[in-house]
């Protein structure tokens, strides 16, 4: 065979880098690395401080405390949630107001109704002042709530999600009921069955209006079931028996229409005719005098308490002359009773306020501590401001 033609080329040797070039090389590598990781870095504070800004807003900002109240912390959602909801309802009684107003103010039924207008009118001004306190006056409720609470864990009192669901269906069906025209008959329309597709809708429209979630509403239905729940309890506590006495009195003018008074009883004279004849008091007078059983704290708001003191420390058919609030009184004790039924007028009294008297009394324990942390960017803004028809 002949030798091959075929000229084979010697491979290309790399040139050989200085190193100066290797040492501007490794340089400009580490430069390259040191921008890469800045960008990095950079984009890692900007996206820790967009994840930071969500969390603040979705979950540490909601769950900020607005007070504590014996160590227990009110949220910020809570707190703008009722706030909200409390000024919906403010407003929709404002509006309601209004249009009895203009109904007042047009056509014929304008005539007569000056003190009705005039009513109107004082009560719309009135409540819209009140927007101003809804913030204050929502937190102090919350407060109330959070030693309600403490109260209802004590006696095992609860209130469920059945409970709130009924007190919600009950509620909703009464605002259907109120809808329905009353006729001129002597007894009132049965009721039309409501379809529950027309409760639920109303519900959202409710909520949808008020700008608050299910849960939420529902949440403050619970406090408000709970706070009367914890209201029956301390008014069935409510001591119904104490001091009475059984007294009666003459108003005069002046000292000595009162020496005159009490004179002639001394002399033979029944009280009642005394009284009937000389008292001023358009309240007992034709009563012939008698206050009938009355206890302590009754009679100061009227007759002042020097006159209340004076019958507490008098004994059965002791009479005396009391000058109290610049009048002058004969008074006299008929009976007294130490611990006997008290007035029911003073019953129902103590009763409806049992569970503001004990709210009153517990926040004064030196063992409630309560801190109130509200700050103003913590009062949610108004959304009903601008709303139509507000």
């Amino acid at each position: 065979m002949g030798k091959s033609n075929v000229r084979r080329s010697k491979p290309v040797q790399p040139k050989q880098q200085t190193k100066k070039q290797i040492a501007f090389g490794r340089k400009e590598a580490r430069q390259r690395r040191i921008i890469l990781l800045s960008i990095g870095a950079l984009a890692l504070v900007i996206l820790l401080i967009l994840v930071f800004g969500v969390i603040q807003e979705l979950v540490l900002a909601p769950s900020q405390p607005v007070a504590i109240v014996n160590g227990n912390k009110i949220r910020t959602d809570d707190y703008q949630d009722l706030v909200t909801y409390q000024r919906y309802n403010q407003y929709v009684t404002i509006s309601n107001m209004q249009a009895g107003l203009d109904q007042l103010q047009t056509g014929e039924q304008q005539e007569g109704n000056e003190f009705l207008v005039s009513f109107y009118q004082q009560q719309i001004s009135q409540m819209q002042a009140q927007l101003s306190t809804i913030p204050q006056s929502a937190l102090e409720e919350l407060i109330d709530d959070a030693l309600i609470r403490e109260k209802a864990e004590a006696e095992g009192i609860t209130v469920t999600a059945a409970d709130v669901e009924e007190s919600l269906q009950t509620d909703l069906r009464s605002a259907f009921a109120q809808t329905q025209p009353v006729t001129g008959t002597e007894e009132l329309p049965t009721p039309t069955p409501v379809p529950q597709e027309d409760v639920d809708q109303l519900y959202d429209t409710i909520l949808g209006n008020i700008t608050i979630s299910d849960k939420s509403f529902r949440l403050i239905v619970q406090r408000s079931l709970l706070r009367e729940k914890v209201q029956e309890l301390l008014a069935s506590e409510v001591v119904s028996t104490g001091l009475v006495v059984h007294s009666q009195l003459i108003k005069t003018e002046t000292e000595e229409e009162a020496v005159a008074a009490m004179e002639r009883i001394e002399g033979g004279e029944e009280f009642a005719v005394v009284a009937t004849e000389v008292s001023t008091d358009t309240t007992t007078a034709e009563q012939g005098g008698d206050l009938g059983w009355v206890t302590t704290g009754q009679l100061s708001a009227r007759y002042g308490q020097a006159l209340e003191d004076q019958v507490f420390a008098l004994s059965p058919g002791e009479m005396s002359i009391v000058e109290s609030n610049e009048t002058f009184y004969v008074v006299q004790v008929l009976e007294r009773d130490e611990n006997g039924p008290l007035p029911e007028a003073v019953l129902d009294q103590r009763r409806s306020s049992a569970l503001t008297d004990w709210l009153a009394e517990r926040k004064a324990s030196p063992d409630v501590e309560i801190e109130r942390l509200l700050k103003d960017d913590q009062i949610p803004s108004d959304p009903f401001v601008t709303s139509a028809g507000f």
